[in-house]
């Protein structure tokens, strides 16, 4: 069975790239050895593995796409806090679109997608991270956390 892992993205300075992602978009940092240094939303686990000195950087489209409920929010934000657009975001006949750059001129597409599908695409996400909570299901407790035995309240005491 496979799954995939990574994508790679070249970048000067892996260090400064880890903390320009964590920064302007919020995401965790994973380093893996000497070597492995990786970004992604908290919880996902599809992951970018910031690669320093191992090619020549070849800064343009990455191809690489970010699924959001609110693409005019994401992109304002992003602009607000000094991120680059080499397309700025449009609203057309085909629909909303933008693409923004890293610090080393990597290209990444937002796409605005429905917020119920971006829910969807959240539940899938790997054991122990961030789900979203809903209604009708209990929150997921985590590894090694066990649901209260049937017929007592959470927190009372056995006789």
């Amino acid at each position: 069975m496979l799954a995939l892992a990574d994508v790679a993205v070249v970048v000067r300075d892996a260090n400064a790239s880890a903390e320009w992602w964590r920064q302007k978009l919020g995401f965790s940092i994973h380093r893996i050895g000497d070597h492995a240094l990786l970004v992604a939303p908290p919880g996902e686990r599809f992951v970018l593995h910031l690669c320093e000195g191992f090619a020549p950087l070849e800064p343009g489209n990455t191809d690489i796409a970010f699924l959001t409920g609110d693409l005019p929010g994401l992109a304002s934000r992003l602009a607000s806090s000094g991120v680059e657009f080499p397309e700025p975001y449009r609203e057309g006949r085909e629909g909303m679109g933008t693409k923004f750059s890293d610090p080393d001129g990597n290209i990444f597409w937002p796409i605005g997608v429905p917020a119920p599908f971006v829910k969807r695409t959240l539940a899938l996400r790997a054991p122990g991270g961030p789900r979203p909570r809903s209604r009708n299901k209990p929150a997921d407790r985590g590894p090694g956390r066990r649901r209260a035995p049937r017929g007592r309240a959470k927190g009372r005491a056995r006789r």
